[in-house]
């Protein structure tokens, strides 16, 4: 006999054969096999039931209600044979007229997410966001769930998974927990598998991240205990904590004073909210007369290979910062200035003459931000005598000086690069005490025409009438005293104001 032939002679007094099908067992096997027809296709697969009487009798039961199923046309082969390949019950399913749809249970994580990552992100137009999703799924998110089925990922295990990140250090030092912004792009590209899982597979899943919110909470509230900790033990101030707190104007022209003239233009722009990949990616063609274009902006892969991305970070980066004469006669510097005759190539088979962007290093390089932020941006700070802060803290500054003379929201919010107000109310930096008392110095600064002319009206009525060659309004008469149980608020409500109340 050889070694794979089948063994369905009755040698054991349970072998007999169920209504429908038949039962085998192998040689050198313990376990049962069944074998079956089902729309004229011969089958043959092994069960985890031992060969003893029970099971044999149970399996026979179970085959005997497969049979009836068929004939009654209520037979479903996935539900029915779950632990077979997902090939094999797609295959069936089809044939049975419905698309086969595997539970959730059946899933793991790992394959499906690994399935989607070469399906779907090929696809993003954007290469960071490629390179964040690959990193964030392959580093973090699988290496905890991927041996999971999705059944088994719950709002529990997805808060153990974020209490146990932490940032990743050398050299044996100690590690901290991440930050709420990193975990939440960590997360990210787990919900969108897990949406795209319950939608190709019509699951009726509780989400595991509906107390993520919650959650963030919880790692705000701790960052801040942890900070209010540094203050005490190490006797740290506030500005020594915070590397994005915003400048006084006192403190940014002294920032200036220590920088090289040839790049104020850069310092400008940081101040107006450009980021480093936008000030690499500006090009002469975006300075219009009116406004300066927010479209471009240059991003590296993990190779190091370079990116002209058309698409800003989002499509609300892509904006237009109102062209000030103090702006103009900077960015004029800055053209005059880039001149190089070289060729740069980028990965994504572009390649611009390097005289078609408008900021270059001092020695006529392409403007490299990493090389501008350590030889420039970290060596004036010092020797200006400031805490150490990033240049993102310019656009924190920006957000500051703005509402304090006059922007309002909504404009300041298109000229961010943001879809709402909520980054303006809830991320960027606080109040610093000081501000106030620059109010006229700071319009100074940034001019005049940096505030459309109805923001101008409110916040500075007398510089707009200068402006616009008015004469003051003569002040009206005052409306006689009230009683002071006629407060203002109850006259105001009756509609007896100065103007009406005199006619």
């Amino acid at each position: 006999m050889a070694k794979n032939k089948v063994v369905c002679d009755g040698s054991k007094p349970w072998h007999v054969k169920p209504a429908f099908g038949s039962l085998y067992t192998m040689k050198d096997s313990r376990y049962i096999y069944i074998s079956l027809n089902y729309y004229k296709q011969r089958l043959r697969f092994p069960t985890d039931k031992l060969d003893t009487p029970e099971n044999w009798e149970e399996l026979c039961g179970f085959l005997t209600k497969v049979g009836e199923k068929i004939k009654r046309r209520t037979f479903c082969f996935a539900k029915t044979f779950y632990w077979l390949d997902d090939a094999t019950k797609a295959h069936f399913s089809a044939l049975e007229g419905h698309e086969y749809h595997p539970e959730p249970e059946d899933v793991l994580f790992g394959d499906y997410a690994f399935s989607w990552m070469e399906r779907k992100i090929p696809t993003f137009a954007s290469v960071t966001k490629q390179r964040d999703y690959r990193e964030a799924l392959n580093s973090r998110v699988l290496p905890h769930f991927k041996g999971m089925p999705f059944s088994r990922i719950t709002a529990t295990e997805v808060e153990l998974f974020i209490d146990n990140l932490k940032r990743s250090y050398r050299n044996g030092r100690k590690t901290k927990p991440l930050s709420v912004k990193r975990v939440k792009n960590i997360l990210a590209p787990m919900m969108k598998i897990w949406e795209a899982a319950c939608n190709d597979h019509n699951w009726q899943l509780r989400s595991p991240f509906s107390a993520v919110s919650e959650k963030y909470k919880e790692l705000k509230d701790r960052a801040l205990q942890e900070k209010e900790r540094l203050l005490v033990v190490h006797g740290l101030s506030e500005e020594t904590v915070s590397s994005r707190e915003v400048f006084l104007l006192a403190e940014w022209q002294r920032l200036l004073s220590f920088v090289d003239p040839h790049y104020l233009p850069v310092m400008e722009l940081l101040l107006l909210g450009l980021i480093g990949s936008e000030l690499e990616g500006l090009q002469k063609q975006h300075v219009a007369q009116d406004a300066l274009r927010v479209r471009c902006s240059v991003v590296k892969d993990k190779a190091g290979l370079q990116y002209l991305k058309f698409k800003p970070k989002n499509w609300f980066r892509k904006r237009e910062i109102p062209m000030t004469r103090r702006l103009e006669k900077l960015l004029d510097q800055a053209m005059a200035a880039s001149h190089s005759g070289m060729l740069v190539e980028f990965a994504n088979d572009i390649t611009l003459p390097a005289n078609s962007f408008v900021l270059t290093m001092k020695d006529g390089r392409p403007f490299n931000y990493d090389s501008f932020r350590k030889t420039v941006w970290d060596r004036a700070l010092k020797q200006a005598g400031l805490p150490a802060r990033v240049p993102y803290a310019s656009r924190h500054t920006l957000v500051q000086w703005s509402l304090l003379i006059g922007m309002t929201k909504t404009r300041l919010v298109d000229l961010m690069g943001h879809s709402t107000k909520k980054m303006i109310d809830e991320v960027y930096g606080a109040y610093r005490q000081g501000l106030v008392d620059e109010k006229e110095n700071i319009l100074n600064f940034l001019g005049e025409d940096f505030l459309a002319l109805e923001e101008l009206k409110l916040a500075f009525p007398e510089r707009y009438q200068r402006k616009m060659a008015v004469e003051p309004r003569p002040v009206m008469a005052k409306a006689p005293a009230l009683a002071a149980t006629f407060g203002q608020s109850f006259g105001q409500s009756q509609g007896l104001y100065a103007d009406n109340y005199l006619k």
